[in-house]
């Protein structure tokens, strides 16, 4: 009997792993880890332009009407929310932070930057777009074959799309969400060889809980508020999005997580147009967690 293991799980086997290789196992085989994770890091970034130009391009396009509507509201609420979460932050750390912080903290953390592991060698693959880049052209491709798409022009560059988004999430199912734990276990086999992972968690572990239940709290909000307006339980929302969350606190990266958020929202009962369109999109521009970490 095969058993299947969920995303999660992998998640936190990847962490628990990557701590403890870096922690008892010798420099050469942690330079491999990290090797295997930098590759795997080239490839992600490499593809997370294409996957916003393919997925928020038929996301828009598959709008019939009201798609520059949407994308207004969209990017309106995005920005409204990180300003909040941002502001929210810095009232909490101003407040408690302070009384956390010994005057050297900071220092024996940055000396720990000096120790991290170096892969034995990298694979340059520069991405075709950067992710501004393609964002904007998935904007203008989007509302232009959503408008002229059968009208002005024909059906062609619509369908050579909808397949390039199915290679696309081909290529997400296959390469991408498989070895995401991977990439978790460099990132944490490189932290604790260096000395990062245990210096955080002893110096500033008060800051650290802070900034996760600051974290918590707000996801919270967000899908009650979601929950309410959709007519859906909150808590079987939030449940959904802990896959999602826990790729996002292990890669420390809103656009390497596109691909696991996609499934949470289909789990959500989202439709397809809506989480193809809004998910890559609002990865790039509804930065609540990053803003929360940094201002805090």
């Amino acid at each position: 009997m095969k058993i299947k293991i969920g995303l999660v799980p992998r998640l936190i086997i990847a962490i628990i792993l990557g701590i403890l290789v870096g922690q008892y196992f010798p420099l050469w085989f942690c330079r491999g880890v990290v090797t295997l994770s930098g590759i795997f890091s080239s490839f992600l970034k490499c593809v997370i332009p294409l996957m916003i130009l393919a997925y928020v391009t038929m996301g828009i396009a598959d709008l019939s009407q009201g798609a520059g509507k949407l994308l207004l509201i969209t990017v309106c609420l995005a920005y409204g929310s990180t300003l909040v979460a941002g502001t929210a932050s810095y009232v909490v750390s101003s407040n408690l932070f302070p009384s956390f912080m010994s005057p050297d903290a900071l220092d024996q953390i940055a000396k720990t930057a000096d120790n991290s592991v170096s892969g034995y060698f990298s694979i340059a693959l520069p991405p075709l777009l950067d992710t501004l880049s393609a964002v904007v052209l998935a904007f203008i491709m989007g509302l232009c074959l959503s408008s002229m798409k059968g009208k002005e022009i024909g059906n062609d560059l619509y369908n050579t799309m909808k397949d390039f988004s199915g290679i696309i999430d081909k290529v997400l199912h296959t390469a991408i969400i498989p070895l995401l734990p991977l990439y978790i276990m460099g990132t944490f086999v490189d932290m604790t060889y260096s000395g990062k992972t245990f210096a955080i968690l002893s110096i500033l572990w008060k800051v650290f809980l802070t900034v996760i239940c600051m974290h918590l709290i707000y996801i919270t909000i967000q899908f009650f508020i979601a929950g309410t307006v959709a007519k859906k339980n909150p808590f079987t929302l939030i449940k959904n999005q802990i896959p999602g969350y826990t790729t996002a606190l292990g890669t420390q990266s809103s656009a390497a997580t596109i691909p696991v958020n996609l499934e949470c929202a289909k789990k959500d009962g989202v439709s397809e147009q809506i989480r193809n369109f809004v998910v890559p999109l609002c990865a790039n521009i509804h930065m609540c967690g990053s803003m929360i970490t940094i201002t805090a």
